[in-house]
């Protein structure tokens, strides 16, 4: 009598898990067109807002980055000069070493 109590509530377990189960699809199912239309605006948002992004990029680049490659390029103009000059004693030696 015990085991068929036991087996009596794993069948009602069962029975209500698969109920659940096909409740949650079917509800899933009804509410897809709902998330895919949520995804089509958020996309279309998204798009809508993009060329914003850029534009605020863009500026930002310019208020910011501009600034930054002219410091670090005055920073690295002695170096570079330098750079310059040896390469072009050392091209002119020889040059008249071909000579």
């Amino acid at each position: 009598m015990f085991f068929f109590g036991w087996l009596g509530m794993l069948i009602s377990m069962v029975v209500v898990g698969s109920l659940l189960a096909a409740a949650g699809v079917v509800l899933w199912a009804l509410f897809l067109p709902f998330r895919l239309l949520g995804f089509v605006f958020r996309s279309l948002a998204f798009l809508l807002f993009l060329p914003f992004t850029l534009i605020i990029g863009l500026g930002i680049l310019l208020v910011i980055g501009l600034p930054v490659l002219l410091t670090v390029g005055i920073i690295a103009a002695p170096a570079i000069l330098l750079m310059l000059g040896v390469v072009w004693l050392a091209r002119r030696v020889v040059r008249r070493a071909a000579v």
